[in-house]
């Protein structure tokens, strides 16, 4: 008589993708450990030892903490990582819309300088845009590059895998992180509100170089700003107009485009962790493993 060996339906559960929520919290505190305890010493050390210029230091300083916390998040996430993926859904006409959308989305934001809030960085940048070349390197290029790889490619990418029913609670997390880590009171919650569009770019589209291009567009236009001068510089945005109703019509069109613009690409994309999704492999870079 045949015996018939029934398999157990239990499966041994996969961990979780780094980070969960707890360790996004903990990013944060890792964040401030890294630019404070050691991105303000090296900084004083480039000034007054090494005697370079304040712009050159903010630019190592940038980078080399930056890549210190992805190095800590992957020590962190060890045989949980997983690996940063470049390309995602790649359609050429998102690049075209990209600077329609991201000063459609700029405009809209700029409701927020109705809040006047302190901005405790202005002497910073002011000093910053004495050294054009490092500035645009800094603002335009190093910042766009290694803060999407830490926020989008490796903060949201984790949270959207772990809670795969819930990806405005990992959008809203990594975007309430993003605006955190500007620490300064003026730009936390402009910052915060452009995390929430960039995550929910990523979510859909699952390309950190469109998240980078977006990132880098925004900042070109704040150092275009910064370096048009002093008049332009501290205009209001509504003195950027020529009256309050000039203003808000602004604002309300460009919440339409941007609306519009949104929703199309919603339409033509497919979310993270969808069955249908494009092949997981497509342009990841994997770190090496921790341990």
């Amino acid at each position: 008589m045949a015996t018939t060996v029934l398999e157990s339906p239990t499966k041994a559960r996969r961990p979780p993708a780094y980070p969960t929520i707890k360790e996004s919290w903990a990013f944060l505190g890792w964040y401030l450990l890294v630019m404070l305890g050691g991105g303000i010493p090296l900084l004083l050390l480039c000034e007054k030892v090494l005697h370079l210029s304040l712009a050159s230091g903010l630019v190592i300083m940038t980078v080399v903490g930056n890549l210190a916390l992805l190095g800590i998040m992957r020590w962190q996430a060890g045989r949980r990582w997983l690996p940063i993926r470049l390309r995602g859904q790649e359609q050429m006409w998102l690049y075209v819309a990209l600077p329609v959308l991201v000063l459609a989305m700029l405009l809209v934001i700029s409701l927020v300088d109705l809040l006047h809030l302190p901005n405790r960085a202005d002497k910073t940048f002011k000093d910053l845009a004495k050294s054009p070349i490092l500035a645009f390197v800094s603002l335009c290029l190093m910042a766009p590059i290694l803060e999407e790889l830490l926020l989008r490619g490796v903060l949201l990418r984790g949270l959207l895998r772990n809670y795969p029913g819930r990806p405005w609670l990992a959008i809203g997390l990594s975007a309430v992180v993003f605006g955190l880590i500007h620490i300064n009171p003026a730009q936390v919650v402009a910052t915060a509100l452009i995390g929430l569009v960039l995550g929910w770019l990523y979510y859909r589209t699952q390309s950190l170089w469109l998240c980078m291009a977006g990132h880098a567009l925004n900042n070109l236009l704040a150092f275009a700003g910064m370096m048009s001068g002093k008049e332009l510089e501290e205009k209001s945005a509504v003195e950027a107009f020529s009256s309050w109703g000039a203003y808000l019509g602004a604002v309300a069109l460009s919440a339409l485009v941007l609306y519009w613009l949104l929703r199309r690409i919603q339409r033509t994309t497919v979310p993270a962790n969808s069955a249908s999704n494009p092949g997981e492999s497509a342009g990841e870079v994997t770190l090496p493993e921790a341990g």
